[in-house]
Order: structure tokens, then sequence, then C-alpha cells
């Protein structure tokens, strides 16, 4: 279940009205430290949904996002892949990438149009995202636009989000991501 500010805010006033009502008995005190051990709680978990979609974003973005003129073509968001089987898949492949994208004169941009979390815990966040990718390859002017919509997983690891899993769901690739 998400819990978002309006939680947060119930969580809130819980906690005032408790104070407001001059607590004074242990019963008092305690349901008060259980209502802002919520809160700090609901917060921690909103906090770490945020920061894992905006993670996530950044790196869909980074993945559907290349040109053949650039000359070196990024795949440096392999190394925000946290999950080593994962990782061992894509790395194999990044230079039959890159030589594709060069030989076929492809530039992709890749925007996420939408994105939402289900927090696991504080550090680890489901992600369910709907990204298009705009592309024009040497042989074909015109803009193709390649809808994927893609289920990550992202894991904080030593304070920084990075992909746990990734599975495209649609598009031309689906199918093909690591558990």
């Amino acid at each position: 279940m998400r819990r978002g500010p309006l939680a947060l805010l119930c969580a809130a006033l819980l906690a005032v009205g408790l104070l407001a009502g001059g607590c004074g008995s242990g019963a008092d005190d305690k349901a008060l430290e259980d209502a802002l051990a919520k809160v700090d709680e609901l917060t921690a978990r909103n906090d770490a949904e945020q920061a894992a979609l905006e993670a996530a974003k950044q790196l869909l973005v980074q993945i559907t996002s290349y040109s053949w003129k650039d000359g070196e073509h990024d795949f440096a968001w392999v190394d925000k892949i946290a999950n080593a089987e994962l990782k061992s898949k894509l790395e194999p492949n990044v230079a039959d990438l890159q030589k594709a994208i060069v030989e076929g004169k492809v530039t992709a941009k890749g925007q996420v149009v939408d994105a939402a979390g289900r927090v696991v815990d504080d550090t680890q966040v489901e992600v369910l995202a709907f990204v298009d990718q705009a592309i024009t390859d040497g042989e074909n002017a015109d803009v193709k636009i390649e809808e994927q919509r893609t289920s990550m997983t992202m894991k904080l690891v030593a304070g920084e989000w990075l992909i746990d899993r990734l599975d495209l769901l649609s598009g031309t690739n689906s199918g093909e991501g690591a558990q």
C-alpha cells in the first residue's frame, strides 16, 4: 500500500492531538511515542520512494538516450547495476551495441513519461515506468517512437540507488530482462 503525504499528515495530526490533549498518563505517552514512530517510518518510506524514483528516471533516460555522432556511446549506466547476474548479461553486449549504433547511424532520446514506485522497505523500491524513445537512423530520417514499459527494482547500496532487477514489459526487446 502506498503511503504518501496524506498518511504522513494524519500521523502528524494524531501526534499533535495527543500533545494538545495534555498527555500525562503512561498510556498517552506510549500512544504519542507510537504515533511519532509511525511518522518517522512513513517519512522514511516516502523519502525512499522519492529518491529511488528519481534515480530510476535518470537511469532510464541514460539507458534509452544515445547518438552515433558522439563518438563514444556512454554505457556508464551499466555500473549502476547492483545485481551481478544482470550486469554480467549486459556487459558483454556493450561493444556490439556501440558498433550497431555507429553503423546504423542511430540516435535515440528517451523520456520517462510516467513512473510509480512501491516501497518494499527503505532500501528497496519496485518501479513501473513508461518510457518513450524517439529513434532515428541512417536509413530513415523519420522519427520512430518506441514505447517501452519497464519494471525494475531499485536497491540502496552504499547510499546510492542502483538497479537490482530490470524487465522490459513491452517494446522491441521486451522479455529480455534479468530477474
